[in-house]
């Protein structure tokens, strides 16, 4: 059940991005009020409140955190269904975000620990269930198009399935096994700002979040700049754009199918080099594609190789606190800022010396992973 809420964290993060043009009509919005309202707002504020729920989230029963997260997204989106203006919209989808980030990071993390001897295992099926969250955001605003509704109406049904999904649950979730140790004798627990700055003092675990951070590169910043790739270069119809995303998800599934059963026998590092290594082999050619069919060809075979690089090297991640989970989710929030200005970066790239330029930068992926693997050989023996 756990594993469902990915596809419900892609799911109700995924209905702001796909009616962004529908946004701004109904609010009467600027691009850039449209983007402070959708990310910029929501980011900053989830950057200062999540790291202290994941630390709480040590500490006391996790079963809270995941239900209270779930119950306040429903809550988020049906605020966000009746917004009257950015402003109000804004204050919606923060309550979203945190709560989703709250809900779905912790449960990630209780998976992680659930099953510790094959982290990377469980990452690529988290992987694979945000993929279908990443298709049912815009089957849904496709569907209540063609049904005359609007952007509002899918923000409702994305509540009323988190409440389905609340419900179940809490039907089928295990009874809370009894405390190991009565409180007098438990060990006394380091402050919240120790045990954060534990986190943050081991250097291999923040190499490895810095490298989770990287595999925003190719993610949604690749969906968007190759969809103007495809448009402007190669002047491809939205028929073509919308393949080219299609291929790419499609190979995402094939290579975290692949991933899984390559952990089998190989080890999460030796699979990262792996994947990182047809990253980049098949991204040249892709970006060198001369025609549409030619370049959705081959970008179904860069998510095939790229798709598992965020599962293995959160994995890693993870490895450094086995016991403190939620330290390491909370830690990773020291690189938010960077996720939130590759974007611009990338932007800026492609507004001064094309699109193709920018999408070259995003090779740095792979090519950063491979380093880190290589960099933290050494210290890892």
């Amino acid at each position: 059940m756990l594993f469902g809420l990915a596809a419900l964290d892609e799911l109700s993060s995924g209905v702001p991005g796909v009616a962004a043009a529908d946004l701004e009509r109904t609010f009467g919005t600027t691009h850039a009020v449209l983007t402070l309202a959708i990310f910029l707002g929501p980011g900053v504020i989830a950057l200062v409140v999540e790291p202290l729920l994941f630390l709480l989230a040590d500490r006391y029963p996790r079963r809270w955190f995941v239900r209270g997260g779930l119950a306040a997204m429903a809550i988020g989106a049906w605020l966000a269904a009746l917004a009257s203006g950015p402003v109000t919209f804004a204050l919606a989808l923060s309550v979203l975000w945190i709560a989703s980030g709250t809900a779905t990071g912790i449960a990630q993390a209780m998976l992680v620990d659930q099953f510790s001897h094959e982290r990377g295992r469980t990452l690529a099926r988290w992987s694979m269930w945000s993929l279908a969250g990443d298709l049912a955001a815009p089957g849904l605003l496709a569907a209540l198009t063609l049904a005359g509704a609007g952007w509002r109406a899918g923000f409702a049904i994305v509540g009323g399935v988190i409440v389905i999904c609340l419900l179940a649950l809490i039907a089928t979730e295990p009874a809370a096994a009894p405390p190991a140790s009565s409180p007098e004798q438990a060990e006394p627990q380091p402050s919240l700002w120790a045990a954060l700055r534990d986190a943050l003092r081991d250097r291999l675990l923040i190499a490895w979040l810095f490298g989770c951070a990287l595999c925003d590169l190719l993610d949604e910043i690749l969906v968007v700049f190759a969809s103007i790739h495809l448009r402007v270069d190669l002047q491809a119809s939205p028929l073509w754009q919308s393949a080219a995303i299609a291929a790419l998800v499609i190979g995402g599934a094939v290579g975290l199918v692949a991933c899984d059963l390559l952990l089998k026998r190989r080890s999460e590092r030796w699979v990262l080099v792996a994947s990182c290594i047809g990253t980049a082999v098949t991204y040249v050619p892709w970006l060198a594609a001369p025609t549409p069919l030619v370049s959705t060809l081959l970008f179904a075979l860069v998510g095939a190789c790229s798709a598992p690089l965020y599962a293995l090297a959160a994995a890693q991640a993870y490895a450094r606190k086995p016991e403190a989970s939620g330290a390491v989710l909370a830690a990773s929030h020291l690189f938010t800022p960077l996720g939130l200005a590759l974007p611009v970066l990338v932007g800026t790239v492609a507004d001064h010396a094309g699109t193709s330029v920018a999408l070259t930068l995003l090779v740095a992926q792979p090519l950063g992973l491979v380093v880190l693997v290589a960099a933290t050989r050494a210290s890892r023996r």
